[in-house]
């Protein structure tokens, strides 16, 4: 394919002029395997707070390595990991259903926001859910909050550890991490961080600290595997051409297939959601970890494996393992200040990967 970088900054700039955002940075992998990337009015490096994608980069993607590799099963119960879970249902939660949030949880993070940080776990360790494991899918941060702590548990290293260990390192990912202005390795400067909001909650401009409130308090106790992550579009292009090479050696073999394929159509997981109903199913098209075949973000000319991940700051990736390509986009969306919804930022991320997977 030919990669047009003209349209691309057109609609970087076109976006600028309507206010979606200010700054932002554009990465592509080609089906080449080579990497071209477009900035806005921000040099191409500059780090952002990647919200939600922290819930794959690291997170999921350590857990998939794990499974794989027989340290963790899709099976375990949540309960042998976290003893503390007192849910009703506690028996039932498994791993599976931490990686495609088909658990119950009905409470937003943000009304929690203003508790200590053990009481924030302790709202999720004794919630009551109304439906039962694997009979609805509900994305939020609970459950990756939840993964996070049993990794941790798991290999006693937090998860700025094992990101680092398994992925940072290996991939060079030298501008990843929690903590980017304090952290003891590859410390970063704030001017090479993109503000991203100015927040009434904390009544400052949040710069290089973690934007999503619950993980901000959370992180008094550990970085969770819901959000804080920062890195930038370099890096994260390495880390999602590592995942399309099905590991490249680093991740192991088969989590290419584990991200891009429905987890509710596998006939080996039908136990862990007999309960679903077949509209929701329907709907609720995941992948393990990651987001799959979701037009309202990726467009309209990806295959059906493609999966990927968005991030309220502004953030998202989208591949296409059938294309052999992706596009990770990292913007200041919420700055100064969030929007309603994520309507316009989803319409601009599925316009930049129709432009760009057209000519795939």
């Amino acid at each position: 394919m030919q990669f047009d970088e003209p349209i691309i900054r057109n609609l970087l700039n076109r976006a600028k002029a309507e206010g979606v955002f200010s700054r932002a940075v554009a990465g592509f992998v080609l089906p080449d395997g080579t990497r071209r990337i477009v900035a806005l009015d921000t040099p191409e490096n500059t780090v952002f707070d990647i919200a939600s994608l922290t819930k794959v980069c690291p997170t999921s993607t350590l857990a998939l390595s794990y499974i794989l590799e027989g340290k963790l099963k899709i099976d375990d119960r949540v309960a042998d990991h976290i003893p503390e879970l007192q849910t009703n249902f506690r028996d039932d939660v498994r791993i599976f259903h931490l990686l495609t949030h088909s658990l119950d949880y009905r409470v937003p993070m943000k009304t929690l926001r203003t508790l200590p940080p053990e009481g924030i776990l302790n709202a999720l360790f004794t919630y009551q859910f109304e439906k039962a494991p694997g009979a609805d899918f509900n994305y939020g941060n609970p459950a990756s909050v939840l993964l996070g702590i049993i990794l941790q548990r798991l290999t006693g290293k937090d998860l700025q550890q094992q990101g680092r260990e398994r992925f940072f390192e290996p991939l060079g990912m030298t501008r990843s991490g929690w903590d980017p202005l304090t952290r003891d390795f590859n410390k970063i400067e704030k001017a090479e961080i993109a503000p991203t909001e100015i927040c009434s909650f904390r009544g400052r401009e949040i710069q290089g600290e973690i934007h999503d409130e619950s993980a901000w308090v959370l992180r008094k106790l550990f970085p969770v595997g819901s959000a804080g992550m920062f890195s930038c579009v370099p890096d994260l292009l390495k880390f999602v051409q590592m995942v399309l090479n099905d590991g490249d050696g680093i991740a192991p073999a088969g989590i290419l297939d584990m991200v891009s394929t429905n987890a509710f159509a596998r006939e080996e997981f039908a136990p862990l959601t007999r309960t679903m109903d077949a509209e929701t199913r329907k709907n609720a098209c995941t992948a393990l970890g990651w987001e799959l075949s979701a037009a309202k973000f990726m467009g309209t000319h990806v295959s059906p494996r493609t999966f990927g991940k968005t991030g309220f700051t502004g953030a998202s990736i989208v591949a296409d393992p059938s294309a052999g390509a992706a596009v990770v986009l990292l913007s200041n969306f919420t700055y100064p200040h969030r929007e309603p919804s994520a309507d316009r930022i989803h319409a601009f991320r599925a316009t930049l990967a129709d432009a760009f997977f057209s000519g795939c």
